[in-house]
């Protein structure tokens, strides 16, 4: 389980503002950056789901694991997907 405590600066990519099309491309290249990284934060946002729904497909047709950001408090933070990219 991954719980953002706010010490440990993982990359992030911000995907607020983009639009559907663009979302794969964005992700792909963001994951092929730093393929070297434990794990990785993509934020779609919660907004209408149309971007998340995308990001949840490239992750899922990679075979990339995911979950959901847990707070600190223990509520999970929808907005934000925590990729797992290594051991």
């Amino acid at each position: 389980m991954y719980i953002d405590d706010g010490m440990k600066k993982e990359p992030t990519l911000d995907l607020h503002g983009y639009k559907v099309q663009d979302v794969v491309d964005a992700v792909d290249r963001f994951i092929m950056k730093h393929h070297t990284k434990r794990r990785v934060r993509i934020m779609p946002g919660k907004g209408t789901g149309k971007v998340k729904s995308e990001v949840i497909n490239y992750l899922k047709l990679g075979g990339y694991p995911w979950e959901y950001e847990q707070l600190a408090n223990g509520s999970r933070n929808q907005g934000v997907l925590v990729v797992f990219l290594g051991d």
